[in-house]
């Protein structure tokens, strides 16, 4: 500054305006520049200097090793999120010049909000109840174990030869190829654990299930937006408004759905994406308000991430487990073979066989609803479809007969991919999500939510009414009804004759860029609550 060119300097912008308040502020930012330009040179320097070849293009590995030697001032976590901005080519190399570009500003954001994480923290005056091994065994162990078998046949169709390495892109595309295990967040973060050879190839098979739990105890420990509801308010917010949030608020669960899945600064897993798309409560056509969805997401994603809660539930689960096994030694030792004994068990075995037998199993489902639809579909396509309306009322229909419970009806709905034009390939999407809806009957970690009820005017909602005014649904000049709901309101508003949703999900899973550094310019009336 007031050199050539600078402030006060020949032919810079002339003297800083003194004054209260508008010197700090100005001068404020013009740090923020200055520091800014200092750290886009630096990596510029440091990349330049890597790439000999002058290629402008470096190896993923190279790169996030360039990351993690420079002194940046971010944990691991914050790194990983911070290499999944970079668009990384089927190669496995990475165009740096764009990515140091447009790093500072993310580099920032992400500063910012590790700060605040930690200020949370502090406030809550509690010791941070660490997130071992063993609790996440105990919680999601079997959904764990589901995922890793489901990708072990997926890498093994790209690995006939079971060489035990896949490349970069091979290793995303398998991924990529089983989302409704896996959501966009899981797989980008994934990408960046990876353990990778010289050569920059994967090493997968026997990682793989780790590498998830490693996971599963990163996001609890790094939720640094999924704890902190005004910023999961606007996270949310502005995912919507690029969905096309209307002036009425209500959206169909379908694309509410493709929000939750393209909320890039949320680790959700797939599975928690699927128990809020169960618990939300949407009207006959599929509707749900926007101000209610968010309430539900505001309130059951920060218990999500809550590190005590989890131990709590960890350690809930295990007692019961160890009083199970504890009473069935105790029955052993104390002889209750004998014959009364036997005589108890056998009927309880029966009991339990008739009770087992009149539920439907996955495959008596699966044949259900597919018969169900076959007699709905009166267009006999290839694959079979249903018009979106059609395809609700003929499972609606059937639910009750398979004994699906409303959670677990409403999840299996929202779940539907539509196409464009709004028909629903009810065959493959029975086949898929069936198996899950079986599978999800026995985790224990989510009873507790899905046991309660989420209905718009439930008590447990937490009220958003205070967040309005520094962030509000709609912006400034966007013409609203009068009569809309806020989103404290709570109130879900019914209307008939709405079409089903038009998009599929598939089209926000493909993006790889993050929303870090675009959210963080794209909101500025409402960085002050982050």
């Amino acid at each position: 500054p007031g050199g050539p060119g600078g402030p006060g300097g020949p032919g810079g912008p002339g003297p800083t305006p003194s004054g209260p308040g508008v010197a700090v502020g100005e001068a404020a930012e013009v740090e923020k520049i200055e520091a800014e330009l200092d750290l886009s040179t630096l990596l510029a320097n440091i990349f330049d200097a890597a790439d000999e070849e002058n290629e402008l293009e470096l190896r993923h590995k190279e790169v996030a090793d360039l990351l993690y030697a420079t002194p940046l001032g971010l944990t691991d976590w914050d790194i990983k999120l911070l290499l999944s901005t970079a668009t990384e080519f089927e190669t496995g190399r990475i165009e740096y010049k764009p990515f140091v570009a447009a790093a500072p500003e993310i580099i920032e954001g992400l500063r910012k909000r590790r700060a605040a994480f930690e200020a949370r923290k502090s406030a809550a005056a509690a010791a941070e109840v660490p997130v071992t091994m063993e609790a996440i065994e105990l919680c999601f162990g079997e959904e764990i174990e589901e995922v890793a078998r489901t990708m072990r046949e997926a890498f093994g169709q790209v690995d006939p030869s079971s060489v035990g390495t896949l490349t970069r892109h091979e290793f995303r595309s398998c991924l990529m190829s089983r989302m409704e295990r896996l959501s966009l967040q899981e797989v980008q973060m994934l990408m960046q654990m990876c353990r990778e050879d010289e050569q920059g190839n994967v090493l997968v098979y026997e990682e793989f299930p780790m590498l998830l739990q490693q996971l599963r105890i990163d996001a609890l420990h790094n939720a640094l937006v999924e704890t902190d509801i005004a910023a999961l308010r606007i996270h949310l917010i502005l995912l919507a408004r690029r969905m096309g949030l209307p002036s009425d608020n209500i959206m169909p669960v379908w694309h509410l759905r493709n929000v939750l899945l393209a909320a890039d600064q949320l680790c959700l897993s797939r599975t928690q994406i699927h128990v809020i798309l169960s618990i939300v409560h949407p009207d006959d056509n599929g509707d749900v308000e926007f101000g209610y969805f968010l309430r539900v997401c505001c309130t059951v994603i920060p218990w999500m991430f809550d590190t005590a809660a989890f131990a709590e539930k960890a350690a809930t689960i295990a007692k019961e487990k160890a009083d199970a096994l504890a009473k069935q030694e105790l029955e052993e030792l104390q002889g209750l073979s004998s014959s009364l004994a036997n005589k108890k068990r056998g009927m309880d075995e029966e009991d339990q066989e008739d009770t087992q037998q009149n539920a439907p199993d996955r495959d008596a489902v699966e044949k259900s609803l597919i018969h169900v639809g076959t007699q709905a579909d009166d267009k006999h396509r290839n694959p079979p479809t249903l018009e979106v309306r059609r395809f609700l009322e003929a499972m609606k229909q059937e639910a009750e007969k398979c004994q699906l419970s409303e959670s677990e009806l409403r999840g299996f709905v929202a779940e539907a991919e539509i196409d464009s034009s709004g028909d629903v390939a009810y065959v493959d999407h029975i086949k898929t999500w069936v198996p899950i809806l079986f599978e999800l009957r026995k985790s224990i970690i989510y009873d507790g939510i899905l046991a309660m009820e989420w209905g718009p005017e439930s008590e447990e909602l937490v009220n958003l009414s205070s967040y309005e005014a520094q962030f509000p649904l709609h912006q400034a000049g966007e013409e609203r009804p009068g009569s809309a709901a806020s989103s404290a309101s709570g109130k879900q508003k019914k209307k008939s004759g709405r079409p089903g949703s038009r998009g599929s999900s598939r089209s926000y899973r493909s993006e790889s860029q993050s929303s870090l550094g675009s959210e963080r310019s794209g909101s500025r009336a409402g960085s002050r609550q982050r």
